[in-house]
């Protein structure tokens, strides 16, 4: 994202991203969404290329998943969406 841009535009970056891993998803693609590389922008942009006008938000793993591979068996509980979310009337 360009370093002139602002959180608004971080959350449409956001927004786009989410769409991008429904898309994937739908054609029997995995992905994992990478926010800990922004941590590391001097590796990124020696490695990548990425000028110094861009704010590195996060990186997308994409591939095929290995189902018998432990990790992609997990059962991760959500919580019912009352204990998140509140619902205001008008």
């Amino acid at each position: 994202m360009h370093r002139d841009f602002t959180n608004v535009d971080a959350m449409g970056v956001g927004m786009f991203l989410q769409t991008l891993l429904l898309a994937l998803n739908e054609r029997g693609l995995g992905s994992c969404v990478q926010v800990s590389i922004s941590f590391y922008p001097d590796v990124l942009r020696e490695q990548l290329g990425i000028p110094d006008d861009l704010t590195i938000l996060s990186g997308v793993s994409i591939g095929y998943a290995d189902p018998e591979f432990p990790a992609n068996n997990l059962d991760t509980p959500r919580n019912p969406i009352g204990e998140n979310v509140v619902f205001l009337d008008a």
